[in-house]
């Protein structure tokens, strides 16, 4: 999926919000206030390239299910790195703008699977919710440009955080995604190698001392 950003983005948004029932000017307001969200200036890498790049791993599957790519959506549109509840904080938003056109129970799917993407609570294996959460992890197992691109754009995202206790808090989170499977759907499995090779990589870098990436 080659997408313009955000021109083409806004058009498969407001067509996935008709399909869901939104009238037009619904679609329309909403696409302007997300997309807005999606683009302020301490976003690095959970902008709307991020969005596109999710919706391509959605299309690669071949799983055209509305609930996931709502949730691609909506998933990262409350994003602060200081607070600790933007998936809560996106479901809100998710829940606030949709209110008078989304069907109930799609509704709270989506919302499922938006908290899913919070890696505090524990995986679940969910079908749905463990292909939610390999799209959203799909980075980790890019070729290493993209990958250390990625990192770079996460620590400027975290810029307000020294670099010892970033150093710290990033290898932990990291070191997590190793104690377990970072991919449980089969379509991701044989990415499984690759993203383990750059979480290592990347922990050996952090545990060397070396200056971080910027």
């Amino acid at each position: 999926m080659d997408l313009d950003l955000p021109s083409e983005l806004s058009d498969r948004f407001i067509c996935w919000c008709r399909a869901a029932n939104a009238s037009e000017p619904e679609a329309e307001t909403i696409w302007s206030s997300l997309s807005a969200l999606y683009q302020e200036p301490h976003r690095h890498y959970h902008t709307l390239s991020h969005i596109a790049a999710s919706l391509a791993e959605l299309d690669a599957t071949g799983h055209g299910i509305p609930e996931l790519e709502g949730a691609i959506w909506f998933h990262d549109v409350v994003y602060d790195p200081t607070r600790a509840d933007n998936e809560e904080a996106s479901i809100a938003w998710f829940e606030s703008v949709t209110a008078t056109w989304l069907a109930p129970e799609t509704r709270l799917t989506i919302a499922r699977l938006i908290s899913a993407t919070d890696f505090r609570l524990p995986r679940s294996d969910r079908e749905d919710e463990a292909l939610m959460v390999d799209i959203d992890l799909a980075i980790l197992s890019s070729e290493w440009p993209a990958y250390d691109a990625y990192r770079r754009a996460v620590r400027r995202e975290y810029a307000h955080v020294p670099d010892e206790a970033f150093r710290t808090g990033r290898a932990k989170v990291m070191a997590s995604f190793l104690k377990q499977p970072v991919y449980r759907t089969a379509s991701y499995a044989i990415r499984e190698a690759k993203a383990r090779e750059n979480i290592s990589r990347e922990l050996e870098e952090l545990a060397s001392g070396q200056p971080l990436a910027s």
